[in-house]
């Protein structure tokens, strides 16, 4: 007893020094300021908060009669005193009655206290604090405002974070909140005050899930969250806004879970030892197994008018199976738990674990199940809610999801499945949220939803395809365009209308006619289109639809159908057009395939190489094109004939043989589009038996019902009609089945009748024309005794009727409608197992064949859009795939695709093939600026289109002008037209010239009428008629009317449209044009020059002599073109130079100027070929081409022609060879050595030639051709006798003897005599050069210098015969000239001086100058008699000399007969004197001898005497004795004279020939300072024109 007292005492006294501590605990904190809560807006104590929402609450429950009464003070009374030691009084019970008069409030005491001994925020238990306020939400006692107090606390507490994830168990807090709010009962008034506390649990549910504590929610938790939340959404008799806030409230919480999958480790599929994360074919069920037959229950916390409902919380958590039509949910009374029910808070507990993949599983099957079309109990609402919450839980986890196997089992069939269903309804709502969702899934999962998306965009393109009887004839050609290699065909449409390899999405009635497949019209187009739209915007989408589908051997051709379709429903209808209607929406999704197309462009070399490194190559996937067009093929011809397919297969290595029973039966188990009708019908034919038996061996029967194998088998292929037929395929099932040893069947024909026996109750069941159905034991009755005598199983039969009963077998294509679907998805499925992932294509590696094969209808599309555009929305769109496809096409090397674009932007232009008029084209000046008003300006200036086509048109040409090949037609044409309206800029109408140095291209036709001709004061005629043109005095533009203003803007648009375009940079940088672009360009100038059109057939030129200034225009392009590409002008000779070549060959039907400038351009581009060797051959050719002008042309372009000859000449000195053939040079200088004003340049080029390089220009080859030249411009001197004689006549008004220009002739005429004579420096040269025998080279060198000169001699011109006559005196004497052959002496007398004499002797060529004739007569005595004597005593052994003389004095009698003045008269005796008085020096002719009648000096004196009888007596009279006379004198002169010609001299030092300075008009009439310093002179005559020095010959003589 004592211990037991003392003992007390010490317990009574540690309960004091608690109580002592806690006072003082107490008493320091309400002394010191307590921490704020920590969130952000709130700064109030935690503590202070707590205790305002305690009186907040029991304010609320005081204000209700139940608990009005109550007091604090009588409230567990006692307690205190015992714990300090006091005895309790034995009546403390009968005070009890108040704590079970009022329990919650001894929970919010009990809350104050604790409180009281907490120190801080962080140290709060989180149960304790929430336990009072959760008992009053679970309370069926309270009203709707307390439990809204109860419930706006605890949202309260989350907030602001006093309950947080570092609270004391918070876990097992949240657990218990999770209860309570799911849990919640209060007394019901009325719906209004009801509704808002639901909504207060809404907020709760939202902020314990989205707070931090949430994540510590378990999936029990979570699930009864969810079907709170669901719950609530479901039910009909709750307001809209209620029910909208709880879908809002399951949209958040929805989101939060699957954010979470991002966090959540993806399980290992070997892993089995962690029960909480289930592998991916555990799931925790949450519902009864078979949901269709469960009734529906709902958690959701409703009022009631006594106590409130509850819903049931059962063990395993079941989520909401929402009602049919959305009525109250049942009342399950039994799952109520009351507060006596309710488990305690167990702190010592381990925490549950935070929820993850089992609970979000649960909500997306249950989210998933709402969505079934064929569910009655599911209204479209719930539909329209669970849609939504589902596209939240894609847009936040659908990329996680896939990591998943157990959520994609259930996203890749079921849920796909029933979205597919869905988008066939035209229920707008339903409609739009579904495709919202079917778009944000395959955003997201699209890799493993290859067959899924396969088989939806198929459904889309039917959809919203017409019929093809409905098929309206297109605007444009929309044929898919040709590829780089060939593709496969289409293929042959399966017979339930989809697309090979894919099940239908749409449905059939059994009789065959469509439920769901009319084409969509008006807003669900619209839908279907922009859903179409957004996988458009997907920048891979076209490049997998081509990569997965068309290369795939069992998919359809998506990428070909959706070209097709696109391109076919992008033009507007015309009674409606709209830019929000469907055509834009299809635009928009083809120009999103180019322009991402061209995005990829900038994906750097690197970038692409990682990315294409995990890709097939594109010949891999073309030859999967190839197999898979010959699969298409081969399935055609099976469904045709099986054995000619077959063998069509095996012919092209599809089959390895078809003696391989095996192999073919593997190949047609897995093809997908052969009939399996027919596979059937083949199969059961006695002769593939052995096919059949290893068609069937290929299954695996193994574990299976007898049903199950059979069912596996019948979906390959559908049973043939005949029995025979059916009986062999069972009896090889049958032993088939057998082998694998069933437990339930003993023999192999048991499972033979059995087989047959489940065939006959598929049918009975399922058939609607059987109205009695088997039973069980029917079809057990008939089954009795066959299983080897005995009798199967019931429970076998039984799973075998109920299977059959409830699922049917399904033969291929035998059921349509719901069946035929089921069976097309199961089918999908099991191809998607094998089928692999959609395999990403995020690189450029395909897009080049991809643009090939579309670009056609792409364009054809864009085209018409731009055509039909009534917007610049519109517009721009256009444009920019214009440019798109251009920079596409110039990426890839595509020129023909360039080709198009241009042409196709050029024609939208306007400016193609229009009229040229320009006759009413008409200046005025704008702002001090001239424009042309034409009609194509006009009309140009309006067309919107065109002009932004022709900006575009031009931009893309500027950019990629290497791209261009037939396309430069069209923008030539375009130029074309544009010039001939004066609308160019100025600077591409500048040419170069050779006379002016830059001159202007005439921009109007040359309408001048005939002027009287006038020596040119200008430098061509194209100056000429330019100055004319451009000159304002042509009457014919005063009587035109003026331009309106409306005219003058549109010009003036036009003309900034042009500037905008840049056309003078188009042909600015063509060296970098590449050759064969290059090559293009020229062509097409020359097809535009010759008159053709790209809108027009081509035709063959007609040369006009009307000027066209289009011509002339492009020459000139041409010329330009080619002279700056000098270093590939061989690639463009051919081009240019028949362009040239056609226009100088009809140079006598073309119009003058054009003939000029090819003239001058063929001259230009020779200026550029002079450095190049290799073109030596072309550049002769260009010269002989215009030696083939006409004559009665030539006049007109001689003058730049010429000129552009001497220019090549100078341009570069190397081109000048002698071992060239330049009888082409010669033949053309020569052909121009009369033209008054051409000439100069020809001489000046023949000058240059010979002085250049000391004469070696002149070789074997032209030395003949040099000396006709120069003969032919010292005969053109014959035009200044003309002056002369008028001169001298004494005509009126001639003020000077010749004119400048005749001045300028007899000068060039001088110096070509003295550059003729000057050519025997060359001869020893070319003697030697030419190798050619002694007898040949005098008659070949010496001898054409001597005939020039003599022909000279007779030149009307007496300036030309003096000069001639000096040169001719000299080259006779030179000593080179003399050599021993006596026939070449012969020659000198018979081919030069004879002729000349002859000459002289004639009549006409007196006539033209007789009073100068009579001197050159003189001299040309003269100068015979001296070569006479020269070669007289080398000729006085030759046995000719006699006859020789005897001609010399005819010559001599015939110009004393012709004399007609005393100076001739006179001339030719005293010649003669000289002859006689040297002859006589020589034995030959000496007196002696005159004994002989036919001595020298007896024939002589009677020839002399006939016409001078007194010239003997004269010269030889009697001498006297001692006495000397004239003769004997000069006798001792002529042995000196003798003596001195026969002893060598030295050689002459040869002449140094210099160019002559150019001929200048200033200078031409002055006397050539060439002319030689020494002339001969003639015995007996002396003129004041000779000068007074004489040779060494002439001082002999004397």
């Amino acid at each position: 007893m004592a211990s037991s007292t003392s003992m007390g005492h010490s317990q009574a006294k540690e309960d004091h020094d608690t109580l002592a501590r806690k006072l003082t605990t107490q008493r320091s904190r309400h002394s010191l300021l307590e921490e704020p809560v920590e969130s952000p807006g709130y700064e109030l104590q935690w503590s202070h908060l707590i205790h305002a929402e305690i009186i907040s609450v029991t304010s609320a429950m005081r204000r209700n009669s139940r608990w009005s009464g109550m007091s604090v003070s009588g409230l567990s009374m006692g307690s205190l005193g015992m714990n300090m030691g006091l005895r309790g009084r034995e009546n403390q019970k009968e005070g009890a009655y108040r704590n079970q008069e009022s329990p919650l409030m001894v929970g919010f005491n009990e809350l104050r206290s604790r409180l009281a001994s907490t120190g801080a925020a962080k140290d709060m238990d989180a149960v304790a604090l929430l336990d009072p306020f959760l008992e009053v939400i679970q309370s069926g006692d309270t009203n709707g405002p307390i439990t809204g107090a109860a419930l706006s606390s605890v949202e309260k507490f989350l907030m602001c974070k006093i309950i947080n994830k570092d609270s004391p168990n918070v876990s097992l807090a949240m657990q218990r909140l999770a209860v309570a709010a799911t849990h919640c009962k209060f007394e019901a008034s009325d719906s209004v005050s009801d509704e808002i506390v639901l909504l207060k649990i809404l907020q709760v549910l939202r902020v314990a899930f989205t707070s931090g504590p949430g994540s510590l929610l378990s999936d029990e938790s979570v699930c009864s969250m969810i079907e709170t939340g669901l719950s609530m959404c479901c039910q009909l008799q709750l307001s809209e806004m209620l029910r909208k806030s709880a879908e809002h409230t399951m949209t958040i919480i929805t989101q939060t879970m699957f954010e979470k999958l991002r966090t959540i480790p993806v399980p290992k599929e070997s892993s089995t030892s962690d029960a909480e994360e289930p592998e991916d074919n555990e799931v925790i069920h949450v519902q009864a197994s078979n949901p269709q037959e469960s009734d529906a229950h709902t958690t959701a916390p409703t009022s009631t008018a006594t106590e409130g409902e509850d819903a049931p919380q059962e063990q395993p958590r079941e989520l909401v199976t929402v009602g049919v039509s959305g009525n109250e949910p049942e009342k399950d009374e039994a799952a109520t738990l009351n507060n006596e029910q309710e488990p305690e808070v167990n702190l010592d507990a381990a925490p549950p674990k935070s929820y993850g993949l089992p609970s979000i599983r649960e909500l997306l099957r249950v989210l998933i199940s709402l969505l079934n079309p064929h569910d009655q109990q599911h209204i479209d609402r719930m539909r329209l809610m669970a849609l939504s919450i589902l596209d939240v839980a894609l847009e936040a986890g659908g990329r996680s999801i896939t990591k998943f196997s157990v959520l994609m089992a259930l996203v890749s069939d079921d849920m796909c499945k029933f979205l597919f269903q869905l988008a066939r309804t035209d229920n707008l709502p339903i409609l739009t949220l579904t495709l919202r969702v079917i778009s944000t899934l395959f955003d997201t999962m699209k890799p493993c939803l290859k067959l899924q998306q396969e088989l939806f965009l198929s459904f889309l393109l039917d959809r919203l395809s017409p019929p093809a009887f409905a098929l309206k004839p297109l605007p444009f050609n929309p044929d898919f365009g040709e590829p780089l290699r060939p593709v496969a065909t289409s293929e042959p449409e399966v017979s339930n209308g989809s697309r090979a390899g894919s099940p239908s999405p749409s449905t059939k009635s059994s009789k065959g006619d469509k439920l769901d497949t009319t084409t969509a019209h008006g807003e669900v187009r619209e839908l279907l289109l922009e859903c179409l739209g957004q996988f458009a915007r997907a920048p891979t989408f076209m490049i997998d639809l081509w990569v997965n589908y068309d290369c795939g051997l069992d998919c359809s051709d998506l990428f070909q159908d959706m070209i097709k379709f696109l391109t076919r429903n992008s033009f507007p209808d015309s009674t409606t057009y709209s830019a929000s209607n469907s055509h834009m929406l299809c635009m928009d999704s083809l120009l999103l395939f180019i322009n991402h197309m061209v995005d990829r462009l900038s994906t750097s070399k690197e970038e692409n190489n990682i990315l294409d490194k995990d890709l097939e190559s594109y010949d891999d996937l073309f030859k999967r094109r190839q197999q898979k067009e010959l699969l298409v093929k081969g399935a055609a011809k099976f469904d045709e004939n099986p054995k000619a397919g077959l063998a069509f297969l095996e012919a092209h290595n599809m089959i390895k043989s078809l003696n391989d029973p095996i192999g073919l039966a593997v190949f047609l188990k897995t093809s997908t589009r052969i009939s399996k009708k027919l596979l059937g019908e083949f199969l059961a034919k006695p002769a593939n038996s052995d096919v059949l038996k290893a068609f069937i061996q290929l299954f695996d029967f193994n574990g299976k019902r007898l049903d199950e194998a059979l069912r596996d088998m019948l979906e390959t292929f559908r049973l043939p009609g005949e029995s025979q037929q059916i009986e062999r395929i069972m009896e090889l099932f049958a032993a088939t089945y057998f082998a694998t040893k069933p437990a339930d069947v003993a023999s192999q024909d048991a499972a033979f009748i059995l087989g047959y026996a489940v065939v006959m109750l598929n049918t009975d069941q399922h058939n609607r024309g059987v109205r009695d159905r088997m039973s069980l034991e029917q079809f057990a009755k008939n089954l009795r005794g066959v299983n080897n005598n005995e009798n199967f199983s019931m429970k076998y039969l039984g799973e075998i009727f109920d299977a059959i009963r409830k699922r049917e077998i399904v033969l291929p294509q035998e059921h349509e409608g719901q069946l035929g679907f089921n069976y097309a998805w199961k089918e999908l499925l099991h191809r998607a197992e094998t089928a692999g992932p959609l395999i990403i294509s995020n690189t450029s590696l395909y897009d080049k064949e991809l643009f090939v094969s579309s670009w056609k209808p792409i364009m054809s599309a864009i085209s018409y859009a731009f055509n039909m555009a009534q917007d610049d929305a519109t517009l721009q769109k256009s444009l920019t795939g214009y440019y798109q496809c251009a920079i596409l096409a110039a990426h890839y090397q595509l020129p023909d695709i360039f080709d198009r674009v241009t042409m196709s932007l050029a024609r939208m232009t306007g400016l193609l093939d229009t009229p040229n008029n320009t006759a009413d084209n008409r200046d005025v000046t704008v702002d001090g600026v001239t424009i042309t008003v034409s009609d194509l300006a006009v009309q140009f200036g309006k067309s919107y289109k065109g002009q932004l086509a022709a900006v575009v048109a031009f931009g893309v040409a500027n950019e990629h002008g290497n791209m261009i090949r037939t396309g430069w037609r069209p923008i030539l044409e375009i130029i074309k037209n544009l010039f001939v309206n004066s609308l160019l800029p100025g600077s591409m109408l500048e040419v170069e010239d050779f006379l002016s140095g830059t001159t202007m291209i005439l921009l109007k036709p040359p309408v001048v009428p005939e002027v009287k001709e006038k020596a040119r004061q200008d430098s061509s005629l194209l100056s000429t008629l330019s100055s004319y043109l451009l000159s304002s005095s042509y009457s014919y533009e005063s009587v035109r009317e003026e331009p309106t203003p409306e005219e003058i803007e549109s010009t003036r648009c036009t003309a900034d449209c042009v500037s905008a375009c840049r056309l003078e940079e188009l042909f600015t940088d063509i060296r970098l044009l590449e050759d064969l672009p290059l090559t293009y360009l020229m062509e097409a100038i020359k097809f535009v020059a010759d008159g053709n059109s790209v809108t027009k057939p081509s035709k063959v030129p007609t040369p006009s002599k009307l000027y066209n200034p289009a011509s002339v225009f492009f020459l000139e392009l041409m010329i330009s073109l080619t002279v700056q590409n000098r270093y590939r002008v061989q690639a463009l000779w051919p081009i240019v130079y028949e362009h040239l070549s056609d226009i100088i060959r009809e140079a006598g039907t073309q119009s003058v100027l054009l003939v000029e400038r090819a003239v001058v351009g063929l001259l230009r581009l020779c200026i550029r070929l002079a450095h190049n060797d290799e073109m030596n051959k072309e550049v002769l050719d260009a010269l002989d081409l215009l030696l083939g002008l006409p004559i009665d042309v030539v006049p007109e372009v001689a003058e730049q022609m010429m000129a552009g000859v001497l220019n090549l000449l100078k341009a570069d000195s190397s081109c000048v060879r002698p071992n060239l053939n330049w009888d082409v040079l010669f033949a053309l200088l020569s052909s121009t050595s009369n033209h008054p004003e051409a000439a100069k340049y020809s001489f000046e080029a023949i000058s240059m030639f010979v002085a250049e390089n000391d004469g070696e220009n002149v070789s074997v080859e032209n030395y003949a051709d040099c000396v006709d030249l120069l003969i032919r411009f010292a005969a053109a001197g014959a035009v200044g006798a003309e002056g002369v004689m008028k001169h001298e006549s004494g005509q009126r008004g001639v003020k000077s003897h010749m004119s400048k220009a005749q001045a300028n002739a007899v000068d060039r005429a001088k110096k070509a005599v003295e550059m003729l004579y000057k050519l025997h420096s060359q001869a020893p040269r070319l003697i030697t050069e030419s190798k050619m025998s002694p007898e040949l080279t005098w008659s070949a060198y010496w001898f054409p210098i001597l005939v020039g000169l003599t022909q000279q001699c007779s030149n009307p011109c007496r300036e030309v015969r003096n000069h001639a006559m000096i040169y001719l005196q000299r080259a006779l004497l030179l000593p080179e000239i003399v050599t021993d052959k006596v026939s070449e002496w012969v020659v000198v007398f018979d081919k030069v001086l004879f002729t000349l004499l002859e000459d002289l002797l004639r009549p006409e060529i007196v006539q033209q100058d007789p009073a100068g004739f009579e001197e050159t007569r003189s001299k040309a005595c003269a100068i015979v008699c001296k070569t006479f004597l020269h070669y007289y005593f080398r000729l006085l052994e030759w046995e000719g000399l006699k006859a020789l003389w005897m001609t010399v004095l005819d010559y001599m009698d015939a110009f004393m007969q012709t004399a007609q003045s005393d100076q001739l008269y006179e001339a030719v005796p005293e010649s003669l004197k000289n002859c006689l008085l040297v002859m006589s020096t020589s034995e030959a002719f000496s007196e002696a001898s005159a004994s002989r009648p036919d001595s020298l000096w007896n024939v002589t004196w009677v020839r002399i005497n006939k016409f001078l009888p007194n010239l003997k007596a004269e010269i030889f009279p009697e001498q006297s004795e001692g006495g000397s006379s004239y003769a004997a004198l000069m006798m001792g002169v002529s042995k000196t004279l003798f003596s001195v010609s026969n002893t060598p001299s030295p050689a002459p030092a040869p002449a140094t020939a210099t160019a002559p300075p150019p001929v200048s008009e200033e200078s031409s009439a002055q006397v050539s300072s060439a002319e030689p310093e020494e002339s001969p002179v003639v015995m007996g005559e002396s003129t004041p024109e000779q000068p007074t020095a004489v040779n060494d010959d002439a001082a002999l003589l004397l």
